[in-house]
């Protein structure tokens, strides 16, 4: 019995070291942020329109400065477009690292045929 006390303490003394090492790798991975879509510089002709991609690490995420669901690294939400030009700003933020990306993309809505 005492060899099962001993072994389950030891045990625990491993858990309780590996767990800020792996916090502390986490923390020294770069910030990446990649925006999937929509692609830079196209034109659309529908509203919303999805902007979705991802981040290296735990991040924050805002789409034109609103904040979105960020789950196993991917955030996606629908985003309403004016008619024009759009500028759609994406910001993660972890811990002291921002990065931003920026996309422009034009909405010219499909004109309905009078009939």
């Amino acid at each position: 019995m005492n060899n099962l006390f001993k072994l389950l303490g030891i045990s625990l003394l491993i858990s309780l070291l590996a767990l800020p090492i792996t916090a502390c790798w986490e923390g020294s991975m770069i910030l990446i942020l990649t925006v999937d879509t929509p692609q830079d510089k196209t034109t659309v002709s529908a509203s919303p329109v999805t902007v979705s991609g991802t981040v290296s690490k735990t991040s924050e995420v805002k789409i034109n400065d609103v904040v979105v669901p960020v789950k196993g690294g991917k955030f996606s939400t629908d985003l309403k477009l004016t008619e024009g030009d759009n500028v759609i700003n994406v910001v993660a933020t972890s811990g002291k690292d921002t990065v931003t990306k920026t996309v422009t993309i034009t909405y010219n809505p499909s004109k309905q045929e009078a009939g």
